[in-house]
């Protein structure tokens, strides 16, 4: 962060190559669309570009960026509340081919997970990915939302057991 605080372009990229795969993953998990996903992940570089002069090694480095990336979900979901977006047809999907048999069971497993997951409010679906899809651990993770480690933990059995109900009804 000091490099790309000094104008070293090339750690900020060093920086996008190692992170823009979590990122990715965990606004595609909180969101269910790739290209909101993209541009939150974007949008998560551009501010740790702007913030890098500012940045203080207090806590882990994904620590810093999963914070920032939180907060950002956060407001992408207020800003769904306010202007809620249009169904699109079903009909407007027939290009898409459908998937070989083999891997059909598997799909539909991850298809019936990601809406679940989609469902869960998003004060326990953060939780859940922090700590399962990035591998935070339980203080980065509290400290990335910005709730104490009990908290955390409460915010993730809840959501365990919210996502199992969820993927039990729409199985």
């Amino acid at each position: 962060m000091a490099r790309v605080a000094a104008g070293d372009d090339t750690a900020l990229q060093q920086l996008f190559d190692r992170w823009k795969i979590p990122l990715l993953s965990f606004f595609y998990r909180s969101l269910g669309s790739h290209a909101d996903a993209e541009d939150l992940t974007l949008e998560v570089f551009v501010r740790l570009h702007r913030s890098a002069a500012d940045y203080r090694p207090a806590a882990k480095f994904p620590t810093f960026l999963f914070h920032i990336a939180h907060n950002l979900l956060r407001n992408e979901f207020r800003r769904r509340r306010r202007k809620p977006a249009q169904p699109v047809a079903p009909e407007a999907f027939d290009y898409i081919e459908a998937e070989p048999a083999a891997g059909t069971r598997l799909a539909e497993l991850e298809e019936v997970f990601q809406r679940a997951l989609v469902r869960l409010p998003e004060k326990y679906r953060a939780p859940l990915l922090l700590l399962h899809q990035q591998q935070l651990d339980y203080p980065d993770a509290a400290a990335a939302l910005g709730i104490s480690e009990n908290s955390l933990r409460v915010l993730v059995h809840r959501g365990r057991r919210l996502l199992k109900t969820e993927m039990e009804t729409l199985s």
